[in-house]
């Protein structure tokens, strides 16, 4: 409260109070409860911060969380009476399955009677299954095989998921290429250094090359992960190149069971497109990584828009001996809210 004088009267001195303006802070609610999810869910929520005060409100300073699993960045300092922001909470479900869990964020300002407000997020996480895995593994585990021959040549035969852009296309497929590693495969070990080397130029750090290319691969490990015909060239002998059997232990495919519509949109690059029908079609190329090692044997994640498919689809191939064989855990929707459109390509 301020007092101001208004007068003299009878020979004294009159005060009048007057409103001070003061920001006052509000907030939508104070605990969100997101019920239950399944453990690798990335939960996100917007608690709506709101000025309802009469003058400038001032953040003092970044919220502040109880652990590194939550994240609640601002992006304004102030708000205007009246103005609102949403302060989007994001809660990491790795490592609390069969946990319930409560966690804090701790919200700074210069409302004089309330500079601290804390928020609440709970819930309980589920354990997920041994056929389950999350979008950030699925990240970490990401390697795309760049088949840099012609088009002929990939028709004829190629490694399975690899996605083909002939040498004379590689520079309109900068703006696409994912930021990850990248196993470059030429025929035998002829161009593969040459278009590596570019890449990294351009930023893309983690470009490497397949020893000897397509040739140096099945004479090393024939038909294996192989559709189609095994080239008749001798590989080219060079060093810095990765050993097939390496990148067998760093495979990667995506099997995706989405509708045809959906595929073509968007998928991760890539991607093989199955379709709620069509396992069947890609058994007779997978099934032969049952005969090798697990630690051969190709990471296997099968994505669609949910779970449903996709977690009977790596149930059965589990079953079948694909030991690496994962559901992605809330679908391509958890990729999308941890990565964006990163990976994506999406279709003209």
């Amino acid at each position: 409260m301020k007092w101001v004088l208004v007068g003299i009267i009878g020979g004294s001195l009159c005060f009048s109070p007057v409103a001070l303006a003061t920001p006052r802070l509000s907030v939508s609610e104070e605990v969100y409860d997101f019920g239950e999810v399944k453990e690798g869910v990335l939960v996100v929520h917007n608690f709506i911060l709101s000025n309802v005060g009469d003058s400038v409100l001032t953040f003092t300073q970044q919220p502040k969380t109880t652990c590194g699993c939550t994240s609640a960045p601002l992006h304004k300092t102030s708000l205007a009476p009246g103005e609102s922001i949403a302060l989007e909470v994001r809660f990491e479900s790795t490592g609390y399955g069969g946990n319930q869990v409560v966690r804090y964020v701790y919200v700074y300002s210069d409302d004089p009677e309330a500079p601290q407000i804390r928020l609440a997020i709970q819930g309980y996480v589920a354990p997920h299954a041994l056929y389950e895995e999350t979008a950030y593994m699925l990240r970490y585990r990401y390697r795309l095989i760049l088949d840099v021959r012609d088009r002929q040549a990939f028709a004829r035969g190629h490694l399975l998921g690899a996605v083909n852009v002939p040498v004379a296309e590689i520079p309109g497929a900068v703006s696409w290429l994912p930021m990850g590693t990248i196993y470059v495969c030429d025929a035998a070990g002829e161009t593969g250094f040459s278009v590596a080397e570019s890449l990294r130029r351009q930023g893309f750090w983690a470009t490497r090359v397949l020893a000897g290319g397509l040739a140096g691969w099945t004479k090393e490990l024939g038909d294996y992960l192989l559709v189609g015909e095994i080239p008749a060239a001798e590989p080219v002998v060079s060093p810095g190149g990765v050993s097939p059997s390496q990148l067998a232990q760093e495979y990667l495919i995506i099997l995706d069971f989405r509708t045809p519509e959906a595929f073509a949109q968007e998928h991760l690059a890539g991607a093989i497109y199955v379709g709620q029908t069509g396992l069947d079609a890609i058994l007779p190329h997978l099934l032969p990584a049952t005969a090798q090692a697990p630690e051969l044997q190709p990471y296997i994640f099968c994505v669609d828009e949910g779970e449903g498919v996709a977690a009977e689809a790596a149930q059965f191939l589990q079953t079948l001996g694909l030991t690496r064989a994962y559901a992605l855990i809330g679908g391509l929707p958890q990729w999308r809210i941890r990565y964006g459109s990163d990976f994506m390509i999406k279709g003209s």
